[in-house]
């Protein structure tokens, strides 16, 4: 786990101000990144979601996601039908928008895509 957990922290360390979204396969996964310590200078500030998350507070931390700085841990669940939307013409601009990062192979790459379309629908 701890060049996994290294090449995690690396992804966070080089998107500077650009915001982030991570997602793990599992809620284990995603848990044991978050209580690594490769985590330990970011555990103020990054915030994970998951399925047993309450309704309310995913629709925050939703809208947070696309903050610039945000550093977001999810379950490959929100991959599906949850969009991320970034209104800030700088961060879609200046900075590249929000980064998708994945930490597993999908089974299928019609998940992939998924994975990778939530940032697509600026509407």
């Amino acid at each position: 786990p701890g060049a996994y957990h290294g090449r995690i922290k690396d992804a966070i360390d080089n998107c500077g101000d650009r915001p982030i979204i991570i997602f793990f396969e599992t809620k284990q996964k995603l848990d044991a990144f978050h209580q690594s310590d490769k985590m330990a200078s970011l555990k103020h500030y990054a915030k994970t979601m998951h399925e047993e998350t309450s309704q309310d507070e995913k629709e925050g931390l939703i809208r947070q996601a696309c903050a610039s700085n945000s550093v977001m841990l999810l379950t490959k669940e929100f991959g599906r039908g949850t969009d991320f939307m970034c209104y800030d013409e700088n961060i879609r601009k200046d900075l590249g928008g929000l980064l998708v990062v994945l930490t597993f192979l999908p089974a299928e790459i019609s998940e992939e895509r998924q994975i990778r379309g939530r940032t697509a629908r600026q509407g």
